[in-house]
This record gives C-alpha cells, sequence and structure tokens, in this order.
C-alpha cells in the first residue's frame, strides 16, 4: 500500500509532442495516479515563452494548493525553472545555486520541507547541466549544499529530477549511488522512443524508509513531453516517521558561499 506518492517530470515548458501547450493533462495525471506531490522541471511562466501567471496553480490543482518554485530566469513577465507542488504544508523552501560561477544557462534546486501526515519529509528537485563537467560540479555543489542545511537531526530525504546523465560507466552516478539510495526505474527519454535514463530519484536511506519507482508509459502520457514521468510510491517510514523541530524559513542558497 502507497503512503506516499511523488510525480517526476521534465514538463518541457509546457509545449508537449502533439503541438499542444496543455498543463491540464499533466494534472489530469497527477489526479489519475493520486499523487501528492509533484516535483517539475523546465516549468514556464514567462508570457513571452508561452507561459503565464496562472499556469502554476492550474498545472497544480485544487487538491495540492501549496507550490514552491526555484526559478533559474526570471523576466518582468514571469519565470522558467524548478517547481514543486504538494497536497501537504511546505514548511521551508530554499532554492540552491548550483553554479560556482556566472553561467548562460543557470542550473539550481529546489528544497522543500514538507510536512506528511507520517513525518515531516525534505524533497529536492533539480535539473542537472548537458554538459559532463557541469553536471559533475552541480551535483557536488548540490550535495555540498543540501548536507550544510541540516546536521541533526535530519529529516528523510528525497533528491529527484532530470539528471541529464546518459554515459555508462558514470562517476556521477557511482558518487550519488554511494551517498544516497537510489530507486531504480527504467528509460525515459526520448519519451516516444526511450534510450536514455536521464530521469533519476533517491533516498538517504533513512530507518525503515521503503519506496520504488517507475516510468510511467503509454500512448497519451508519452505525448505530454520529451520526458517520460517518473513515478515514486513511498510504502513504509519506519523509524523515519519519528518527529522533528522545523523551521518556517525560505531562504537562497549559493555554491560558492558553501561551506
Amino acid at each position: 500500500m502507497s503512503l506516499l506518492r511523488f510525480l517526476c517530470m521534465n514538463v518541457h515548458g509546457g509545449r508537449s509532442l502533439d503541438g499542444r501547450r496543455d498543463l491540464g493533462r499533466i494534472r489530469a495525471l497527477m489526479d489519475a495516479m493520486n499523487v501528492d506531490i509533484g516535483v517539475f522541471q523546465e516549468m514556464e511562466t514567462r508570457r513571452s515563452r508561452g507561459g503565464s501567471a496562472r499556469d502554476v496553480e492550474f498545472l497544480a490543482g485544487s487538491d495540492r494548493p501549496y507550490h514552491f518554485a526555484g526559478p533559474s530566469y526570471m523576466e518582468k513577465d514571469g519565470w522558467y525553472g524548478n517547481l514543486i507542488v504538494s497536497r501537504y504544508e511546505i514548511l521551508r523552501g530554499i532554492v540552491h545555486n548550483l553554479e560556482t560561477s556566472p553561467h548562460l544557462e543557470p542550473r539550481t534546486a529546489v528544497d522543500a520541507l514538507i510536512r506528511t501526515p507520517y513525518t515531516p519529509l525534505r524533497v529536492i528537485g533539480t535539473h542537472l547541466s548537458l554538459v559532463l563537467g557541469e553536471r559533475r560540479t552541480e551535483a557536488r555543489n548540490l550535495l555540498r549544499l543540501a548536507d550544510a542545511v541540516e546536521r541533526d537531526p535530519r529529516h528523510p530525504l528525497f533528491l529527484m529530477g532530470d539528471i541529464n546523465e546518459w554515459q555508462w560507466p558514470s562517476q556521477l552516478l557511482s558518487h550519488l549511488n554511494g551517498v544516497m539510495t537510489p530507486l531504480p526505474a527504467q528509460r525515459s527519454f526520448p519519451s516516444l522512443f526511450p534510450l536514455f535514463r536521464l530521469d533519476r530519484a533517491w533516498h538517504d536511506g533513512a530507518p525503515g524508509l521503503a519506496a520504488q519507482a517507475r516510468i510511467l508509459g503509454g500512448r497519451k502520457v508519452r505525448v505530454l513531453s520529451d520526458h517520460l514521468p517518473l513515478f515514486i510510491e513511498v510504502t513504509s517510514f519506519g523509524d523515519a516517521g519519528n518527529n522533528f523541530p522545523i523551521m518556517d524559513v525560505s531562504v537562497r542558497s549559493k555554491a560558492g558561499l558553501a561551506s
């Protein structure tokens, strides 16, 4: 029995492969899968790129009233980047800037502490670079910044997103798999004929925490984006369900300031 359900997806700016921009179909997928928390990459709200200020609420739907955005680009008419939507209250939100120097396409991560019925749960969503060297630096920066947020006690943690790692063997994946517990899933990109496992998830191995992941497919799902969605089910929290102290705060962190 699932206790908690995630949908992680690169939404391609809301542009589907059949030529429609219809975030309602992604919301309908979340509703059909009874998703509690959505973690999205390439969310687009800039009017100059076809987006709207109402897109976040439209995508989330009334069942997921809590939202936390991590823009990579900001313009007067909107933003582009990462997004978390949740059925449960977001207690703390942090946007991690993963770059150590100015970059043409900045990479960020959204880091949210969410009050679930089982335990306050920390969820990080990110979208790493296409360039190998930059991906490795961004991943190292993310782990360092995330680790600096909490010492003891630590809330159970899930990390997920479009990691953009298609090479094998991979030092980046070996490193991430060495410090966190991977949730293996099938290939997700490109959606019409998946060849690469770009969309991935991990958890921190908290005692008693059990979860599994799978890629969603099917004719109607494949056209929603150039990536297939990653669906994660948590089946046990075990000792991870203890009570933890929490704080309400929203901040930005920078890779260059990490210890």
